[in-house]
């Protein structure tokens, strides 16, 4: 499947599927018809659910145990059910998640992080229970997320999660006060050329023109423009092929390892880690970065913090010499699932719509309860100390990110939030009219591309960081490239994914 215009593909092992699917609705009626027990005096009982997600996901990511004791007490009154929380610390909740999965212990709800890349290998391993019938009976959710993004998340035509943040994207985000001093002139999207020209004035001059982080997943950013595709892409026929390997995608190298050279392109990026890249702009050490859409607001404020104040002016695509452009579009990242092994899975949905698809959840998710995270004074909300010392974010960004769209929150922002949050949402739905391809490839139509995904992802990372220090030329890449290639089969697999 292409998102947002390009041709939609299915994916999934289907003899696996078939098999999981017949297991799942078994194990679906018999969850249903659990879920509706009554005590003596007629009333519902409660059921018990674990719901593993991280550490920073209850209540505006504060990570005080009493605090999270709140949130979770507040979902079980308003969804009647019993909660026992598995929260593990963000650094280690794939593995913790992973240890829970093999083990058998599978909790009736739990997130699954990049899901373009996992969720049909939990699928496959029969973890997460088929959702379709689940969702017929989900108009909170149904009636919020684009159908195309359903079907995304199916494995052999049956769905296997929802998404618990809109589609995201990334943009680029350049200082005013670095493009006035400079005479720097950019359009929100202009040419690669443009792009080289008015950054190459910023090169020499004691600051870092483009900041780039180390993970190279982001650099379709700059093949979109060239009509290159970063990995095994899908033709106009509907064709796979091998994206990295074509006459556009090495243009797209040839201009990103320009950029390099010529002292455009930060000359530590292969160091930078994410957190690195914000830093550098916000307090003035770069002049331009590649990040999230929603960040307006962050970057605005954090550079007041560091004495570095400006405003943050957006590129939302570059454009090629043939017009082709698009920004860095990753799609759907983290999901939610329901356990293969649920016994109450209509409770557990009930948990999914009102945690990510309420008003009152999502907001119960961004802030946590009021009078225990925060106040609220003369109209303003205040964070509370407690919340504070735990890593507490009251931040309106992180309402940017769910699919409930928030026109009023019951209270105003500080001033400079208040004051900047219209120019925010502006750049936000602008930012959705720029995305950039992606294609699904599906598991189980190729056996060399199940086993080799994996490799073929760090060889063209290896390929492309080389190529772009220099450390070798763009021939010697793609010689050293088509050897790998062949080591690994690649035209039988395109053959395969193709039958």
């Amino acid at each position: 499947m292409v998102l947002k215009g390009a041709k939609k593909m299915l994916f999934g092992r289907r003899l696996s599927a078939l098999l999981l699917c017949s297991v799942m609705s078994v194990s679906l009626l018999a969850g249903c018809q659990n879920d509706k027990k009554t005590s003596e005096d007629g009333a519902e009982e409660r059921v018990k659910l674990t719901f593993c997600m991280s550490q920073t996901g209850w209540g505006g990511e504060a990570v005080d145990p009493e605090l999270m004791k709140e949130v979770e007490k507040y979902i079980e009154e308003k969804t009647n059910t019993d909660l026992e929380i598995i929260a593990p610390p963000q650094s280690s909740y794939n593995d913790k998640l992973n240890v829970l999965l093999t083990s058998g212990e599978i909790p009736d709800i739990f997130v699954v992080r990049k899901a373009m890349d996992n969720i049909q290998v939990m699928a496959s391993r029969g973890y997460t229970m088929p959702m379709d019938d689940l969702i017929k009976n989900a108009p909170e959710i149904t009636s919020l997320v684009d159908p195309e993004y359903l079907d995304y998340l199916k494995v052999n035509g049956s769905l296997q999660a929802v998404p618990m943040y809109v589609p995201m994207s990334k943009i680029i985000w350049l200082r005013k006060d670095f493009m006035d001093q400079y005479g720097v002139n950019l359009s929100e999207t202009p040419t690669t050329q443009e792009f080289y020209n008015e950054m190459k004035k910023l090169a020499g001059k004691g600051i870092t023109p483009f900041t780039f982080p180390k993970f190279l997943d982001n650099l379709p950013f700059f093949f979109n423009p060239f009509g290159a595709y970063y990995g095994i892409g899908v033709d106009k026929d509907g064709k796979y092929y091998d994206g990295f390997n074509t006459p556009e995608a090495r243009e797209a190298l040839s201009y990103v390892a320009k950029l390099y050279k010529d002292k455009i392109w930060d000359q530590e990026f292969l160091t930078n880690e994410n957190a690195t890249i914000r830093e550098k702009l916000f307090s003035g050490k770069a002049a331009s970065t590649i990040d999230y859409f929603n960040r307006y607001i962050y970057f605005v404020n954090e550079s007041e913090k560091v004495n570095a104040t400006t405003e943050f002016v957006p590129i939302y695509e570059l454009k090629g010499p043939n017009g082709q452009g698009g920004n860095l579009n990753e799609a759907i990242q983290d999901v939610i699932c329901i356990s293969s092994k649920s016994k109450h899975p209509e409770k557990a949905m009930e948990v999914i719509k009102y945690y990510f698809y309420s008003q009152e959840g999502v907001k119960l998710r961004c802030l946590g309860v009021e009078d225990k995270h925060y106040t609220i004074e003369n109209g303003y909300i205040k964070p509370m100390e407690k919340a504070l010392n735990s890593g507490y974010k009251c931040d309106v960004n992180q309402f940017l990110l769910y699919y409930p769209k928030f026109t009023d929150y019951g209270f105003k922002w500080d001033e400079s939030t208040e004051k900047l949050l219209p120019r925010q949402m502006e750049l936000v739905e602008e930012a959705n009219k720029h995305l950039g391809p992606k294609y699904l490839i599906p598991g189980g139509k190729s056996d060399l591309y199940d086993k080799n995904l994996s490799a073929y992802k760090k060889k063209i990372d290896e390929i492309s960081s080389k190529i772009i220090l220099g450390t070798i030329t763009v021939d010697e890449g793609y010689e050293e490239y088509e050897a790998f290639w062949k080591s690994i089969k690649g035209d039988q697999m395109l053959e395969q994914l193709n039958n």
